[in-house]
């Protein structure tokens, strides 16, 4: 049995597709496909089957699967980073964070830290969804909800506060509200309910009988700041992204203020080594030393 017929074979699982197992390893479908059936030769039994375009995993495909992620997490272990030792940290290190975070905070950070460790690559992966570390899609992930299955170390990275903001231009055009009630009344720029990646930016309840409403939605946090610097609505803000624009405007301080966490987590595999650990290291250090920044008092 080749191993590099299972490191094909585990990109398919990973993937559903032969196209994107192909895509990821630089192979067509065709070379994927026809690796595949070498292996189930080998193995005397089938491991895939077709259902339209997605390729479904049989049983005995879900075992090989299983021992092909064991025998890669020994070889990450055992081999990945030798030779480091206390020399600079060097090679590439992929970061998933959710894309507040990652446009509007990290990006520069972790430019910072390429630029004074020359050898060390990173990559920043910043969408709105969440990051499977078990399909190796990321290094290190940071996510809104703990994770709470798999091989990987987790501890929370911050807490950070979210207020309802909004400009002058837009408070001297529509007036200010006085109560969470008036918002009733407002233009709120806010999340497309039903493609929301996590509950945890569900925001459309503030309280009993309190109900967020945007007409300016949109699934990329980004957007949504720009549309309340426009002076075209108001909107709850993670207090870090308003921080650097004076023209945003906390509305209703006391009554409309949230909490959310991000979480910080790296496989088992990939905890020992030097480059993931001084990016671990550099982003804890940023957002410690930025704390005022993420919880507004």
């Amino acid at each position: 049995m080749d191993w590099d017929d299972l490191r094909i074979f585990l990109q398919l699982v990973r993937t559903g597709r032969m196209a994107g197992a192909g895509r990821a390893l630089g192979l067509d479908d065709t070379t994927v496909g026809r690796r595949v059936a070498r292996l189930e030769a080998a193995v005397g039994a089938p491991l895939v089957t077709r259902a339209g375009r997605r390729t479904l995993i049989t049983e005995e495909g879900q075992k090989l699967a299983q021992a092909a992620e064991e025998m890669e997490s020994l070889v990450l272990r055992k081999i990945t980073g030798l030779g480091e030792g206390e020399r600079q940290p060097t090679g590439r290190v992929r970061v998933g964070a959710p894309e507040g975070l990652g446009v509007g905070y990290l990006a520069a950070r972790l430019a910072a830290l390429s630029a004074d460790n020359p050898k060390l690559e990173t990559e920043l992966v910043a969408l709105p969804r969440s990051y499977s570390l078990a399909s190796r899609e990321v290094d290190i992930a940071i996510t809104l909800d703990r994770p709470i299955a798999g091989q990987v170390r987790v501890r929370k990275l911050t807490d950070y506060t979210l207020q309802l903001y909004g400009t002058p231009a837009y408070l001297d055009r529509r007036g200010r509200p006085e109560t969470p009630d008036d918002l009733k009344d407002h233009v709120l720029a806010g999340y497309i309910p039903e493609l929301l990646f996590t509950r945890a930016l569900d925001f459309s309840q503030l309280g009993p009988g309190v109900e967020l409403k945007p007409v300016i939605r949109s699934t990329s946090v980004i957007a949504q700041v720009n549309a309340v610097l426009s002076g075209a609505a108001i909107g709850v803000l993670p207090a870090f992204l308003a921080a650097p624009h004076e023209a945003l405007l906390p509305l209703l301080d006391e009554q409309v203020r949230l909490t959310r966490s991000y979480w910080l987590s790296v496989h088992d595999d990939l905890a020992h080594l030097a480059r993931v650990r001084a990016v671990l290291d550099a982003i804890t250090a940023a957002v410690r030393a930025d704390r005022a920044q993420f919880i507004r008092r």
